[in-house]
Formats: C-alpha cells, structure tokens, sequence
C-alpha cells in the first residue's frame, strides 16, 4: 500500500505538481480512503522524504557495487555518476521536486548520508595513500556534498530541463578537489 501511494502521488507530482497536488488528488488516484495515505504519510512532505530515501538508496546500491580494487577517485567518481543518474535519468522529477524539497528545508535537517558516504571512501583512501596524510575526511566528505547540491541547484535552476551536463560538470568538480588533495609520491 505505502508503494502504491507513494507511485500515485509521484505520478500526479509529475503531472500536477508538488503544489497542485492534495493528499485527496493522492487518495482518488491510489483508490484509497484519504485517511489510508495518513496511515502511511502523516504528511505530505513525507513523500519528499521518500523519494530522497530512494535516491540515498540508489547511491546506496552503487556505492555496494564499486570494486574493491578501484582507487579512490574512481570510487568518488562513481558515486558521483550516479548522484548525476539518478537526476538526469528522471530529470523533470528532479527540477519538479528538488526546489521543494530545499524549500522545506531538508537539505538542512536531513542527516548528510552523502557526505558520510563521501567521507568513508575519503578515509579509506587516506589510509591507503590515494589522498595525503592529514586530510579530515569527514570536512572533505561535507565539501563535495556542497558541490553536488551546489551544482545539482544550479542545474535545476531555470526553465531549460537541462541546462548542463550534471554529470560532467560534476566530475570535473570532484577532479579539481581531488588534484589538490592527491597524495605526494613524488
């Protein structure tokens, strides 16, 4: 059931938009009783949450699927491809609910899960000698965060569905980072 009202009130999202659509539009569409959907989203802006756990999810699977062998920027390189997939793969979700979802103030009271995925990969490769001794990965881990929302916002910003290669613009991101935090061999 919590599938089914979550599939229904982002097909109306897509259809309507987040404004334009009532928790009763959610309801009818699912055929369901209003209170049904409170069962299950106490609120509205509960789908927000649920559709950035899905996203967390899909970097999540991503993440799982990195090889062990891989150095760690192309382990930051293929979480940030996939931080850009799951936007460009869908992107008129993506300009219709992320300027929601930073109007209700999420990507502030959420926990950082990138950044912590982001910092985990940068400690790793501190301890391997890939990034330079010293480096605080949580902080790096909470500055490339900045820059994937940074750039994401910029990319949704405006009427062009896609003003910009999100992807590259993201990795050419993560590389000038990278170049400055590349450990000395040499």
């Amino acid at each position: 059931m919590r599938l089914r009202l979550y599939e229904s009130a982002m097909r109306l999202f897509a259809e309507r938009g987040y404004e334009g659509t009532s928790v009763d539009d959610i309801a009818e569409t699912a055929d369901v009783a209003r209170a049904t959907v409170f069962n299950y989203f106490k609120r509205k802006e509960e789908f927000l949450d649920a559709w950035a756990a899905r996203r967390r999810e899909y970097l999540r699977t991503a993440v799982g699927q990195r090889p062990h062998h891989a150095s760690t920027r192309e382990l930051l390189r293929q979480s940030m491809e996939a931080l850009a997939a799951v936007n460009e793969d869908d992107p008129h979700m993506a300009h219709m609910l992320v300027p929601v979802w930073v109007r209700s103030g999420r990507p502030i009271t959420e926990i950082p899960y990138t950044a912590y995925v982001f910092a985990e990969i940068l400690a790793v490769g501190v301890a391997r000698g890939d990034i330079r001794n010293g480096v605080d990965a949580e902080l790096v881990g909470n500055l490339l965060r900045e820059i994937y929302l940074g750039t994401l916002y910029r990319w949704i910003d405006g009427d062009a569905p896609q003003p910009f290669s999100l992807r590259d613009h993201l990795l050419i991101s993560l590389d000038i980072l990278l170049d400055g935090l590349a450990a000395d061999h040499g």
